[in-house]
């Protein structure tokens, strides 16, 4: 089971943080910066972070570890196919920018492998051409990535699943 850092979590979709936006009258016309990140270790195990910024200010944050079978590039993907989904289920009214540090879900044309093929996939039938997107970001501008290295961290902790 995935462990979670809800100790700095904020919930956007509070009420306070949406009558905030109410007031200001930019329900319909802001802008989230969900920034992602993961990594992934020789046995398997991945840290995924995400921090949500709306008007240069992190309003929610979240970081996890969890197994995974696949590369590295391909988990990117995904998560930035889940940031997107998360951004339609919980802002529907927001334009969104997913941000990445992994250039190969953002810049690839024809992906690799049939696995990364599909993530891209996922990611790409999420877009909706200038309200939800996917960025590049350089590593150091990625605030996402230290947030991934405490959710790696959470599960290299736990004890492994074939261990008695």
């Amino acid at each position: 089971m995935a462990r979670v850092s809800q100790a700095r979590n904020i919930v956007l979709g509070s009420r306070s943080i949406l009558n905030l936006t109410a007031k200001e009258g930019q329900l319909l016309r802001e802008c989230l910066v969900i920034y992602v990140d993961a990594l992934l270790d020789r046995n398997g195990r991945a840290g995924c972070g995400l921090a949500v910024f709306i008007r240069g200010r992190a309003v929610y944050t979240e970081s996890f570890g969890f197994s995974h079978l696949g590369g590295s590039a391909q988990l990117e993907a995904h998560v930035c196919a889940g940031a997107l989904d998360l951004a339609a289920a919980r802002w529907p009214y927001h334009r969104v920018i997913v941000r990445t540090d992994c250039a190969p879900v953002v810049r690839s044309r024809m992906p690799s492998s049939d696995s990364f093929r599909i993530a891209v996939h996922e990611v790409r039938e999420r877009c909706r051409r200038g309200w939800r997107v996917v960025r590049y970001v350089s590593r150091k501008a990625n605030p996402a990535h230290e947030l991934a290295r405490e959710g790696l961290k959470s599960i290299t902790r736990q004890p492994s699943l074939g261990a008695e």
